[in-house]
C-alpha cells in the first residue's frame, strides 16, 4: 500500500494490510507492555484477529501505522458506527492510538501522534462519521494526550477510571 508523505513520517494510505501483520503487532506489544494492563497476558493471536477484522471490505474498523525510516513507530486502531442509544448519527471511536517509546520522547514523537490523529479524521469523515471520540485508558502519558487533544480541538468530555475487582 503506498504511502503518504507526512511531516513526521509516512502513513500508509487507507490503513494497514495483512502485510503489515508483524509491524502491528510489535507496537501492540509494546503499547501493552506499558500500559496499565501489563499484568494481563498479550495475546498476538487476539491483536491478528482484530487487525485482520480491518482488512475485510466494508469493515467498520481501520489499522493505521506510522513509519520513520521504514521502521514501524505509531499505531492507531479505529472504529465506526452508530450512537449505540440513537439514529442516524455515526461516531467514529480511537480504541488505540500510541507512539513507540523510541521516538515518543524525541521531538518528532508528538508529529507522529498528530499524523496519526490527522488520519484518523480523514477515515472518519470518508466514513461519514459526525465525531471523533478518543479512549485514554492505557495509563501511559496522559497528560501529553490530553495536550495534544485539546490543542487538536477536542473536548474533555469524561474520563476512565478502573478498580481491581479483589477476589476471595
Amino acid at each position: 500500500m503506498p504511502n503518504v508523505g507526512h511531516p513526521c513520517c509516512d502513513l500508509l494510505s487507507g490503513g494497514a494490510s495483512e502485510d503489515d501483520i508483524p509491524a502491528i503487532t510489535a507496537l501492540a506489544r509494546e503499547a501493552h507492555e506499558e500500559s496499565r494492563y501489563r499484568h494481563i497476558p498479550y495475546s498476538e493471536e487476539k491483536e491478528r484477529k482484530l487487525a485482520m477484522g480491518a482488512f475485510e471490505e466494508g469493515a467498520p474498523h481501520i489499522v493505521l501505522l506510522a513509519f520513520k525510516a521504514r521502521a514501524p513507530v505509531g499505531l492507531a486502531a479505529c472504529s465506526v458506527g452508530e450512537y449505540h442509544i440513537g439514529t442516524d448519527v455515526r461516531i467514529a471511536s480511537i480504541q488505540n492510538i500510541s507512539v513507540s517509546r523510541s521516538v515518543r520522547s524525541a521531538l518528532g514523537g508528538g508529529r507522529v501522534a498528530l499524523g496519526l490523529m490527522q488520519a484518523v479524521h480523514r477515515w472518519a469523515k470518508a466514513q461519514g462519521a459526525q465525531e471523533v471520540t478518543l479512549h485514554g485508558a492505557s495509563g501511559v502519558d496522559l497528560q501529553r494526550l490530553h495536550k495534544l487533544a485539546v490543542r487538536i480541538g477536542y473536548e474533555f468530555a469524561g474520563g476512565n477510571y478502573a478498580q481491581f475487582v479483589e477476589r476471595n
